[in-house]
């Protein structure tokens, strides 16, 4: 992915749709699922067409760990900016307040200035869904007043409406406000749909789009039978996924003793299992190693050098709402997914077809599909290449492009011509 400053950027179309993804809490271009989310839905809307500017309104970066040094230029198409005018975190927690409270003025100037000059026809507000904030809820409310429609991102369980009577409640619902919503789950489409309808409001256009990949950007390598890696690519906040993981792992173990899990991301080893997170220290289990958060290419290929890929979900809202990036990325690398029967899954996946499901919150069924997986390695390779089939039939990131151009165009379109009101 090539980044060039915003100088370098070509002359654009008159005729084409503005779109600014607005974000908060991630960095752009480089980053987890949330940024290669959003990267892979502007690049579906670059190439049907659309102008599509990232507007981040916090740093993102620590100091020595800096993955997006520039704070403003483009990459794969999108034009992105930094409002605070820098990517890096301030050692400083009254510059660090300064610079937020800069982020948000910044982010509103511009979007007032691109509106003017006619080149904001929607806003895709990334508001992060587990908690309403007031920020998000009064952008929204700015938007209104500009006759901006926003379209907000639904990825995560249901936010928590505040405490309030339930006129006043529904009003601060940062659904009250807005013209559209993509979701990528089924789950979360009922949801919002509920939600506006108990909102006594009309039906809120809602489009869904499940997790996105580039199944170009791997190469699947032929299935090496004679490693016993697994991956679980782990998240902070997860970490009840990893000692689930690990407690599966006991049976695996005993069938198959040279077997090694790397687990890659945020989520450090639980205490019983080593004190510092890190496979070298002191009392750590030689068969797990904890490589931390790693380049993109590093990630890509331990997927590629795995027998399987886990992530197990569970019987709860948060994994019946969600639909892990991780689990169309595992399934572009063609290696058998082990995963559970929950939410989006049983859509898209069939056990023993196209990857290997148990039922949620059992470790013994979860460790059974493991060790299913490394017994057989012939079914394994050919259930990991059907998974890639779902990937690049079903989740390619391009496929979607004309849809969503569509829905945003006509979210835009609506609000134009005072058809409906901006919600």
């Amino acid at each position: 992915m090539r980044v060039t400053h915003a100088s370098e950027r070509p002359a654009r179309p008159s005729d084409e749709l503005h779109v600014v993804f607005l974000v908060r809490s991630f960095g752009f271009p480089n980053g987890l699922a949330n940024t290669n989310r959003v990267r892979l839905l502007g690049r579906a809307l670059v190439e049907q067409g659309a102008t599509v500017h990232v507007l981040c309104t916090r740093v993102s970066e620590l100091p020595g760990r800096v993955r997006n040094a520039a704070a403003r230029g483009t990459a794969d198409g999108i034009s992105f900016e930094y409002t605070t005018g820098t990517t890096v975190r301030s050692a400083s927690f009254a510059a660090r307040r300064l610079r937020e409270a800069r982020g948000y003025g910044g982010a509103i100037r511009r979007l007032v200035a691109l509106r003017r000059r006619g080149r904001l026809d929607c806003v895709y507000l990334w508001s992060g869904a587990r908690s309403w904030r007031i920020a998000p809820w009064l952008l929204v409310k700015l938007l209104n007043t500009l006759r901006v429609p926003v379209i907000v991102e639904l990825n995560e369980h249901p936010w928590r409406a505040p405490r309030l009577p339930a006129v006043l409640g529904t009003r601060l619902s940062l659904l009250h406000g807005v013209s559209g919503a993509v979701a990528i789950s089924a789950y979360l489409a009922a949801w919002a749909s509920r939600e506006v309808k108990d909102a006594r409001r009309g039906p809120l256009p809602i489009l869904e789009v499940p997790i996105l990949v580039d199944a170009g950007e791997q190469h699947p390598t032929e299935y090496n039978a004679a490693s016993e890696h697994l991956i679980y690519a782990a998240s902070p906040g997860y970490d009840a996924a990893l000692a689930f993981i690990l407690e599966a792992m006991g049976s695996v173990w005993r069938r198959h003793p040279n077997c090694k899990l790397v687990v890659t991301g945020g989520t450090r080893a639980p205490s019983s299992t080593s004190d510092s997170g890190n496979s070298s220290s002191p009392g750590a289990d030689p068969r797990i190693e904890y490589v931390g958060y790693v380049a993109r290419d590093t990630y890509l290929q331990l997927l590629a050098q795995a027998r399987a890929a886990l992530i197990p979900l569970f019987a709860d809202q948060r994994s019946e709402a969600r639909f892990p990036t991780k689990i169309g990325e595992y399934l572009a690398a063609a290696r058998p997914v082990v995963t559970t029967h929950v939410g989006e899954l049983d859509r898209y996946l069939e056990d023993g077809e196209t990857a290997y499901l148990s039922k949620p919150g059992d470790a013994a069924a979860y460790a059974a599909q493991i060790v299913a997986a490394l017994d057989d390695p012939e079914r394994a390779a050919t259930i990991g290449q059907a998974g890639r089939r779902i990937a690049e039939e079903q989740l390619h990131y391009a496929l979607h492009g004309a849809r969503l151009r569509a829905f945003f165009a006509a979210v835009a379109r609506d609000t134009r011509a005072g058809s409906g009101d901006v919600r």
